[in-house]
């Protein structure tokens, strides 16, 4: 009996890991260059023209100090509307700025609050701007105002 006992509370661990698991989300790191050939995210990429004047500012305010987290979803109309004019422009500024991509899978169920837990981060995409390793700034989902508007916002404050 107590074989069976044994048995059964093995299968039942085994059979529930699973849904506990489903709740957590795991993003896998990627790169700019696997970002944009997915399709239809090179076209928002060329598309895109920053305004010249606003690149100027922006470039002073960028730098080694400066690190850039995006945390996206590859299947996200969101993230395709917003990261590849993002990476536009940091191409055209040729910043020194350290950027990380995040790929996030989408939620398992509603009941998931976040994309990646320990991040916070409930919305794709999400920017987190660091500076000296410092949370300074975050555009969530869709800038406010524009993307370059928006990261000027934060890196001037």
């Amino acid at each position: 009996m107590k074989r069976g006992l044994c048995i059964g509370t093995a299968l039942g661990v085994l059979l529930l890991f699973p849904l506990v698991l489903a709740g957590m989300q795991a993003s896998e790191e990627t790169n700019r260059d696997k970002v944009l050939a997915t399709p239809g995210w090179q076209q928002k990429y060329d598309a895109f023209e920053p305004a010249a004047e606003m690149m100027e500012a922006l470039k002073t305010r960028l730098g080694p100090d400066t690190r850039i987290d995006v945390y996206l979803g590859l299947w996200c109309p969101d993230s395709r509307n917003n990261v590849p004019p993002f990476i536009k422009i940091l191409d055209r500024l040729g910043a020194s700025t350290p950027v990380r991509y995040f790929n996030s899978p989408r939620k398992a169920s509603r009941d998931v609050q976040f994309y990646v837990e320990e991040m916070k981060v409930e919305k794709v995409p999400t920017f987190v701007v660091y500076r000296n390793g410092r949370e300074i700034g975050r555009i969530v989902e869709n800038p406010k105002v524009g993307m370059l508007e928006d990261l000027l916002d934060i890196l001037f404050k």
